[in-house]
């Protein structure tokens, strides 16, 4: 088999299909390769939250966990680095969160499929012991506020039990604000589906090795034999971007880590109200089951031979956690037990995407490392990443966050 197409992108998943859809629209076609399927990985495993962009940097920018899973310091020094941080690449959270109401609406009519798509408050919950030494709600909306978190608000502890009235005590209240929420593999499937329609393909198979002439990349070479051509080849292979980064000669830095969840279903619906607290999150979701999951610096755990199994052992501290915040969950019935592999920077700050051309191939692109947050950044990072090829310039509104991301910068 040779097939041709103006595009080829490695990897199936949320970023990789919302690259093929965007440059779809612009008149460009695509063939994606996966050695799986479609959202086969983490992008259908995913939690699928667009959160409020203003609490995104703020959480990774405050929070003070300890862990030595991902440095010998607090989880906000391993995320951040003098003169880096999240702010750098905020705005591919920002303009996702912003673009999705509609985008959901596109997906549909393009793709066929609804994407379970709705706008939900996220809660931080706040001990007493917690206000107290804060100060008060003014206090711990302080740094919502102060990176521009004009939606937060604080919710106390009498309107939250309404909702949920088996809400453990020692809760007094929250910081409260916007986040968007998607059924992951229907949200990667119909991306899929919208690309098809626009002159994407998709090809079963294992990439191997690259064609090239001078520094030019002609096309790939399948472990079938088969050889597929294109003017231009992405990378969006998540935690196996240093290996196929490698096969070109400019091998990208990337940690593969394991990150985990629980699917479960309530014998009665919960309130479509996420609520957090430590490292424990309780995510309902539209269809009425919910994700139970903890979300720490010690939560990634380093899994550099891609060993995917599940952890007995987490699944219980998320069992007990979770049920520690609001005992109604005891009454869970647990449908999933699931995970996958992530792709992370190799040094601080870890979640910080890699994106651009490969400044050795004219035709080379690349776009991983979004750790756990491919799903909720593909919007944008598809819709830059398909401006940046078709035109073969950085666009002008994410110059300088282009410049921050590119393979081989002087801080990637």
């Amino acid at each position: 088999m040779s097939t041709r197409k103006d595009v080829i992108i490695v990897g199936a998943g949320a970023i990789g299909c919302s690259i093929a859809y965007h440059l779809g629209r612009r008149g460009i076609s695509t063939c994606i390769v996966d050695r799986e399927s479609i959202a086969v990985r983490a992008s259908g495993k995913a939690w699928a939250v667009f959160t409020y962009a203003p609490a995104i940097f703020a959480y990774e920018t405050c929070v003070t966990t300890p862990s030595e899973a991902l440095g010998s310091g607090p989880l906000d020094t391993a995320l951040t680095v003098p003169g880096e941080s999240v702010g750098h690449w905020l705005q591919l959270h920002s303009a996702s969160y912003d673009r999705m109401p509609e985008f959901a609406i596109e997906l549909q009519e393009r793709g066929g499929i609804d994407i379970e798509y709705c706008e939900t408050p996220s809660t931080n919950l706040v001990t007493q012991r917690e206000f107290e030494e804060a100060g008060g709600p003014q206090e711990l909306l302080r740094p919502f506020q102060s990176v521009g978190g004009v939606e937060c608000d604080w919710i106390d502890s009498d309107a939250l039990r309404e909702q949920f009235p088996s809400l453990n005590a020692e809760y007094v209240g929250g910081v409260t604000y916007p986040a968007g929420q998607v059924e992951p593999y229907k949200f990667t499937l119909a991306l899929a589906q919208a690309a098809e329609k626009l002159d994407a393909e998709f090809v079963r198979g294992e990439v191997v090795a690259f064609a090239t002439e001078g520094d030019k990349i002609t096309g790939v070479q399948l472990a079938s034999g088969n050889e597929l051509h294109a003017d231009a080849v992405v990378l969006a292979m998540g935690p196996w971007v240093g290996e196929g980064s490698a096969l070109l000669g400019c091998e990208v830095g990337c940690r593969p880590v394991f990150t985990e969840c629980l699917r479960a279903k309530m014998p009665t619906e919960l309130p479509l109200h996420t609520l957090g607290a430590g490292t424990f999150w309780i995510l309902p979701k539209k269809n009425g089951e919910v994700i139970l999951a903890t979300y720490g610096a010690a939560d990634f755990i380093d899994r550099p031979n891609f060993d995917a199994s599940l952890s007995e052992e987490v699944k219980l501290e998320v069992v007990q956690g979770v049920a520690h915040i609001l005992p109604a969950l005891e009454d869970a019935t647990i449908i999933e037990h699931r995970g996958d592999l992530l792709a992370m920077a190799p040094t601080p700050p870890y979640q910080k995407p890699v994106m651009g051309r490969f400044p050795q191939w004219q035709n080379g692109y690349i776009a991983s490392r979004f750790g756990g947050d491919g799903v909720c950044m593909s919007p944008a990072a598809g819709e830059l990443m398909a401006e940046l090829i078709d035109t073969g310039k950085a666009p002008l509104r994410a110059r300088r966050m282009f410049d921050r991301l590119a393979p081989g910068s002087s801080s990637e």
